[in-house]
């Protein structure tokens, strides 16, 4: 009983610790009822005293200093007796640790057990330190692109807005005449402008997700309807490919957010485009399904292996394509995230080098 006990109390300890000193401090009341000592204290890489159990900090500093437990540890992994105090070497990234325990009285003996066990321990320990330190850094990382993205789309929106007006005034001849070969390339400025208003948009959306600030405005709407204007509004951007869109003579109502809904669908219209070769058809095909109303977006594309699809509606994944392909590698999450907002999903059938199919499923109104 006690040692499930044990082994429960230190799975918890090292997978649900939030920070190194929370779990500094529940490894030392482990490592003291182990080995029933009188009190302990953890030492950090840097020799500084991370946790102390039955001992204040400062006393356990002070006996640190006087002592230097670390010059005594040896191969780094097997516990030893030091003076009135047992050491457990701990092996961390940024140098060597200890957790130390003391003893009032004489210093128990250890058998090779009971030795085995506390260097399991202290190994176990070691892990779980460097998992939160680990953890730590990739979620400061997380914030910093964050809030990279939320400024960085924010700050371009404007500028953005500014070209795309000029290029199509001078598209529409309000600036005066152009010479024909000036007037010719305004398509592709055009097109290109909005390419790069649309992966700002992403990045907005996707600033607002994570900040918890992305609210649908839900409304009974056909999304035979929206899903025609999301293609309408990308048809520039996929104009080097064959856009097909069947679609039921009635109308297909859910409650969706019709902005966000259209995200979705010009997302996927983008992408197919993107990882399939120019002129081949994209396929667009929305249906009733099961009590959903479907949008599904099939390419003829090189397709994703089964490998790609684990790591694809991740944020900022990418898969393997000999295709330069730009984006911002938040699309499929953003898109998946949206549908799942609908109380619906975005899901994937595809196949290595036979293309796509893309399934933005959505439930019908009641």
């Amino acid at each position: 009983m006690a040692e499930d006990q044990f082994r429960h109390a230190l799975h918890d300890l090292l997978l649900y610790s939030p920070d190194r000193v929370t779990l500094a401090q529940r490894a030392l009341g482990w490592a003291v009822r182990l080995v029933g000592g009188d009190s302990a204290w953890l030492i950090d890489s840097d020799g500084s005293v991370l946790a102390a159990q039955g001992i204040t900090v400062e006393e356990a500093r002070r006996q640190t200093e006087g002592r230097q437990p670390l010059s005594h540890t040896g191969d780094g992994r097997a516990p030893l007796r030091v003076g009135s105090t047992v050491v457990l070497p701990l092996d961390l990234q940024g140098g060597r640790g200890a957790i130390v325990i003391a003893f009032s009285r004489l210093v128990p003996l250890f058998g090779d057990d009971e030795m085995n066990r506390l260097r399991q321990y202290a190994s176990s320990i070691s892990a779980g330190l460097e998992r939160v330190t680990l953890t730590a850094r990739v979620h400061a990382l997380e914030k910093v692109k964050s809030e990279f993205l939320s400024v960085a789309s924010h700050e371009l929106r404007g500028p953005m807005t500014v070209i795309k007006g000029y290029l199509t005034m001078l598209e529409e001849g309000s600036l005066g005449e152009m010479p024909p070969r000036a007037h010719s390339v305004l398509p592709l400025l055009i097109s290109k402008s909005d390419e790069i208003n649309w992966m700002l948009e992403e990045m907005v959306e996707a600033s607002r997700l994570e900040e918890g600030k992305l609210a649908l405005k839900k409304r009974r709407l056909d999304i035979v309807e929206l899903a025609g204007a999301a293609v309408d509004g990308v048809r520039i951007l996929v104009s080097g490919h064959q856009v097909n869109v069947v679609q039921p003579q009635a109308p297909v109502v859910a409650d969706v957010d019709p902005d966000r809904f259209q995200i979705v669908v010009r997302n996927l219209l983008t992408n197919a485009a993107k990882y399939s070769p120019a002129g081949t058809e994209i396929k667009v095909d929305i249906s009733e399904q099961g009590g959903s109303g479907v949008v599904a977006v099939t390419d003829q594309g090189v397709g994703i292996s089964a490998e790609d699809q684990v790591q694809l509606f991740t944020r900022f994944a990418r898969i393997q394509s000999t295709q330069d392909v730009r984006g911002t590698g938040l699309g499929l999450w953003l898109s998946r995230e949206i549908a799942r907002m609908h109380d619906g999903d975005l899901t994937v059938v595809s196949e290595l080098d036979h293309g796509s199919t893309f399934l933005f499923a959505v439930p019908l109104s009641q």
